[in-house]
């Protein structure tokens, strides 16, 4: 049988209001009654009861994060930092991932509404399909924040200007010198990959960079990808190659590190290597990485923050909706160096 605060009472002799406020850490309650109280409810092996609480407030302290795919670093990162963040508030947080699957994500979604959650934040799949889903999510009585950029739709969104951040990496390899630079991304269609590309894109015309067609790789997202086509650009016997690589993300800059790597080259002196999203791994790469940071505690923070002031409020879904953007930051480390001269034109 599980112990109430009644037993913790009887057994100090004190009331169970002061039991209670000891235990949330009540400042009208003396220093050293609290401390008792506290020791005798872990000795008795208490633990608050979630389910009563629930039924006083009508609110579970659950918040659901529905990703895009957990087994990216990335995401792995962004869900930690939205534990803590949803902690400091006092939630708790269910997590599912809909590994790239529309269908997936939706069933998800019911998962968690299912078990009465709070609040929903989403990295959603930007299926085309799914559109007329995540309008639906947006007219539910419960908060709901999107990760992505939904610029075209009436819903919440906290994101980082992907653009930005994308045009701040081109503009760092071109004060180096570099004219030849490589592109290696994804053909998947998503709002944070299309702002990065058109990034990259932009700063070649407006830079007058050469050849881009020819050094821009959009296939798959993977390091293994980065690493065959680092392998086949720098493998090839012409000395007219790319004097340095943007990868779309942090794990395909791996795979081509690895691959200039093999093939006897040093970065940065012959090849500077650029990422993106600052994974924790990049600081303890040879030569360690430079990247451009996304503000994950910011972006959790904000969510979290935005998803507690609108619980329980009287807001409904035809509401001014919430727009928030961070600005990336350059990390520069010790991957990014001088064009050689000779070689950056």
């Amino acid at each position: 049988m599980s112990v109430t605060i009644k037993d913790i009472a009887a057994e100090l002799g004190i009331s169970a209001t002061t039991v209670s406020r000891s235990l949330k850490d009540d400042a009208r309650i003396s220093k050293e009654v609290r401390e008792k109280v506290k020791k005798l409810a872990r000795k008795m092996g208490y633990r608050p009861n979630l389910m009563a609480k629930s039924l006083v407030s009508n609110r579970t302290f659950t918040i659901g994060f529905l990703v895009d795919n957990l087994s990216w670093s990335f995401f792995s990162e962004l869900a930690e930092n939205i534990q803590n963040a949803a902690e400091s508030q006092g939630y708790s947080v269910l997590i599912y991932s809909s590994q790239k699957n529309a269908e997936r994500e939706r069933a998800g979604c019911e998962s968690f509404l299912s078990r009465g959650i709070d609040g929903l934040l989403v990295y959603a799949t930007e299926a085309a399909a799914n559109e007329p889903f995540y309008d639906e999510l947006a007219q539910m009585e419960i908060p709901v924040v999107f990760f992505n950029h939904f610029s075209h739709m009436n819903v919440n969104c906290v994101t980082t200007d992907d653009y930005d951040g994308a045009r701040k990496a081109m503009r760092h390899l071109r004060e180096l010198g570099h004219e030849r630079i490589g592109y290696i991304g994804s053909k998947e269609d998503s709002s944070i990959k299309r702002q990065r590309l058109g990034a990259y894109r932009d700063s070649v015309a407006e830079y007058g960079l050469s050849d881009p067609a020819r050094w821009t790789a959009l296939e798959e997202d993977d390091p293994l990808y980065g690493y065959r086509v680092a392998k086949a650009w720098f493998g090839e016997a012409s000395a007219d190659k790319p004097t340095a690589l943007f990868a779309q993300n942090d794990m395909l800059a791996f795979g081509a590190c690895r691959a200039i790597a093999e093939l006897g080259l040093r970065i940065p002196e012959d090849v500077s290597v650029i990422g993106y999203d600052d994974l924790d791994v990049c600081r303890f790469l040879h030569p360690p990485l430079t990247t451009v940071k996304i503000p994950l505690r910011q972006l959790a923070d904000s969510a979290m923050r935005f998803l507690v002031e609108q619980i329980g409020s009287e807001k409904k879904g035809d509401e001014v909706r919430l727009k928030t953007t961070f600005s990336p930051n350059l990390i520069v480390r010790q991957s990014t160096g001088p064009a050689e001269s000779g070689h950056s034109g």
